[in-house]
C-alpha cells in the first residue's frame, strides 16, 4: 500500500511538473508561418520562373504570421493584410499596400494574390493555387 501511494504521489508530481512548465514551440518546415520569397507561376501549364529584378525592384514576399496577420513585398510595394485557413488548406487572403507602378512580374503576383483560395505545404515549399489551378510557387526564406 505505501508503495502505491509513492508511485502515485510520483505520477502525480510529474504530472504537475510536465504540465506547469514553460511550452516551446519548435518551427516545423510545414508550417505556414514565416517568410516566403516568390519563385514562379504557373498559368495554364506554362511556367514563369522569377526574373531578376530590375534595379529599384524588391523580391516579392510573403509574411504569414501568427494570429492571420500578413506583411510583405511585391516588386516595388509593401503590403499589409490578413489570411485565415479552414479545412482542407483552404485559404482567403486579403489586405493592400501601396500603389507604385509594377514590373510585370509584380502585376501577375497581384492580380493572383486576391484570387488565392487553396494552399499546399511542402519542406521549404508553399504552393498557392488560384483560378483554375494556376500555381503560385515560394520557397521559406531563411
Amino acid at each position: 500500500m505505501k508503495n502505491l501511494i509513492h508511485r502515485t504521489v510520483f505520477v502525480l508530481f510529474t504530472t504537475l511538473t510536465v504540465s506547469c512548465g514553460k511550452t516551446t514551440t519548435i518551427s516545423s518546415n510545414l508550417e505556414l508561418t514565416g517568410t516566403w520569397k516568390l519563385e514562379s507561376i504557373v498559368q495554364e501549364s506554362d511556367t514563369i520562373k522569377k526574373p531578376n529584378p530590375p534595379k529599384g525592384a524588391m523580391d516579392i514576399v510573403l509574411n504569414f504570421k501568427e494570429k492571420g496577420e500578413l506583411e510583405g513585398t511585391t516588386s516595388t510595394n509593401f503590403l499589409t493584410g490578413f489570411y485565415e485557413t479552414a479545412q482542407q488548406n483552404t485559404i482567403q487572403i486579403g489586405g493592400g499596400g501601396t500603389e507604385r507602378a509594377e514590373t510585370s512580374w509584380g502585376n501577375l503576383f497581384i492580380n493572383a494574390l486576391p484570387n488565392v483560395n487553396l494552399y499546399d505545404l511542402k519542406t521549404n515549399q508553399l504552393v498557392l493555387y488560384y483560378e483554375n489551378n494556376n500555381q503560385m510557387i515560394f520557397s521559406r526564406v531563411q
